[in-house]
């Protein structure tokens, strides 16, 4: 195995470092991170499995695989940063939902940035169009709305993770199961925006 992709699963690691740290940046919340986790992990893991089932990428190495390891490192990063800003007397409204949306889409520009300068993968042909965006990092022709999908998963992971937690809470539903049964529609949340993100890709493909 190449000595990056090793260097990929030891970053994972930052993600459940930044669950203990939460105390540090915004106490009392260390639980919620660490259902965020498994929630943005479980999430992403069924997104990219699919993604690459289907032909979306070219990975011969495997690196998609380890992706879904460091989304958590984005959920946690955009949740201490709405946190922090909110603190500070912020009031724009649906703030903290655009804070997680746009931290998502810098992250996913990153993460495929890094392929591009590693060589790690790359988006299959037949998926990218005749007007691929050329990401300015590495240089890897990639699905213009791909990034932009990546965040409306993330809204879709902290949507589970607090808002149906909650109701589930007020259902008397323990915390051990709803967490679980989380985990269980955050899968089938990815399994679903992979399809319209499939669809939507595919669309914009033909008209362009």
């Amino acid at each position: 195995m190449d000595i990056s992709i090793i260097a990929l699963y030891v970053l994972a690691v930052v993600g459940p470092l930044m669950v203990f740290l939460t105390h540090y940046v915004v106490r009392g919340r260390s639980r919620d991170m660490t259902r965020l986790w498994f929630i943005t992990f479980f999430s992403y893991m069924i997104y990219y499995w699919l993604a690459k089932s289907y032909g979306f990428f070219n990975d011969p190495e495997g690196v998609v695989d380890v992706f879904s390891l460091l989304w958590p490192i984005a959920a946690i990063s955009s949740f201490w940063i709405s946190e922090r800003l909110s603190y500070k007397g912020t009031g724009m409204p649906f703030f903290k939902w655009m804070t997680y949306f746009l931290v998502t889409v810098v992250f996913a520009f990153l993460l495929d940035g890094a392929g591009g300068v590693m060589h790690w993968y790359t988006y299959s042909p037949e998926k990218l169009g005749a007007s691929p965006f050329i990401n300015p990092i590495g240089g890897m022709a990639m699905p213009a709305l791909m990034p932009f999908l990546l965040g409306i998963l993330m809204m879709g992971v902290f949507f589970l993770t607090f808002s149906v937690h909650k109701e589930l809470r007020k259902r008397r539903i323990g915390e051990t199961s709803a967490t679980l049964l989380l985990a269980a529609l955050s899968i089938a949340m990815g399994g679903a925006l992979w399809v319209a993100s499939d669809l939507v890709v595919g669309f914009v493909k033909s008209i362009l």
